[in-house]
């Protein structure tokens, strides 16, 4: 069986939802109950991947391999286990977030990484900057202009502050 969230907008106004209950809450229960009665424990460890904040390396192991599994469930997008996935890797950026050491590097560094990573020859550039100003940051014999560092950003799809140092 392939459960899919209902699409339907709910109710904008958070307080009288919580004051008037959300329609068709008692419902949903009374029919999910026999259902879910089986594998509530099951149920219950799936939200706490999805609620509860990743305490370390082997746990965010666990939620990336659930993340996998679910997807694998999922025929589309909006499928139940499509939308799990999504809320567990909510909780994977929130780890890695908090735990992403961007190492300080020259900005000649980084552009040398990026280029040489992409595979980015120093005439792609051009229209940043001559081969020859290109040449001359990748040496270290030149700091980036403003116009360079967004050109540079743009480019490459990456935050100014990449190649500010």
């Amino acid at each position: 069986m392939v459960l899919t969230m209902n699409k339907q907008p709910l109710n904008t106004n958070h307080d009288e939802m919580l004051l008037n209950g959300i329609s068709g809450l008692s419902q949903m229960f009374e029919q999910l109950a026999p259902i879910v009665g089986s594998f509530a424990d099951d149920m219950t460890a799936l939200m706490q991947a999805c609620i509860t904040p990743i305490e370390n390396d082997a746990e965010l192991d666990k939620r990336m391999a659930l993340i996998d599994e679910l997807y694998s469930y999922a025929g589309s997008e909006e499928d139940i286990s499509a939308n799990f996935a999504v809320m567990v890797a909510d909780k994977v950026y929130e780890y890695e977030h908090e735990r992403l050491v961007i190492p300080e590097v020259e900005p000649s560094e980084a552009l040398a990484f990026f280029m040489k990573e992409r595979k980015v020859k120093q005439t792609d550039l051009k229209k940043i900057a001559s081969q020859s100003v290109i040449s001359e940051i990748l040496n270290g014999k030149r700091k980036m202009t403003v116009e360079h560092i967004k050109g540079f950003s743009r480019f490459f799809g990456l935050p100014e502050k990449t190649f500010m140092g």
